[in-house]
């Protein structure tokens, strides 16, 4: 492996940048090496790794958790207007605070995964389904097994045999 990744330094700072949610793709050719480089690396410091991946799926996940819970309970937000200056640096121009209703889907979403036996109706009313196809399905099967083939007696009938077949 290329020395390059040995250090304590190049290894933290490879571990912070996985545990903040960059990918490989990222870190390796921020760090220009080849992809077979940073997987050599890889290799060598798996649990510290997938310990960071861990911390990155944790954070990502409360940042999902804290955009639904905006789009459930609303709340305010600041809108922002710049300009860019003659000399090419934005500006400023003007902020207003809006207020953000709550959106039904996300209220609908939170509420099917938190509540699912109350609030998933679909899913209730295809379990009842499937309920009712199985007992019909019992029934069919039952039905059935009055036709089984030992029910029936076995008739030998005998055959004519053509004139013209040749038996040995």
């Amino acid at each position: 492996m290329a020395k390059k990744l040995n250090t304590q330094k190049t290894t933290q700072a490879i571990l912070k940048n996985v545990s903040d949610g960059l990918n490989d793709y990222q870190i390796y050719t921020a760090l220009k090496v080849a992809s077979s480089t940073f997987q050599a690396w890889k290799k060598e410091h798996t649990d510290e790794y997938n310990e960071a991946k861990e911390i990155a799926n944790v954070k990502a996940l409360e940042i999902v958790e804290s955009h639904l819970n905006k789009k459930i309970f609303g709340g305010w937000r600041i809108k922002q207007r710049y300009e860019i200056g003659e000399d090419g640096s934005e500006r400023l121009v003007s902020y207003e605070r809006q207020q953000v209703d709550p959106e039904l889907n996300a209220i609908m979403f939170y509420l099917r995964n938190k509540a699912p036996d109350q609030w998933n109706s679909l899913e209730i009313a295809k379990l009842k389904q499937d309920e009712n196809n199985t007992e019909s399905l019992r029934d069919v099967i039952q039905n059935l097994s009055k036709y089984d083939v030992k029910n029936y007696e076995q008739q030998a009938i005998e055959y004519d045999i053509p004139p013209d077949f040749e038996v040995e």
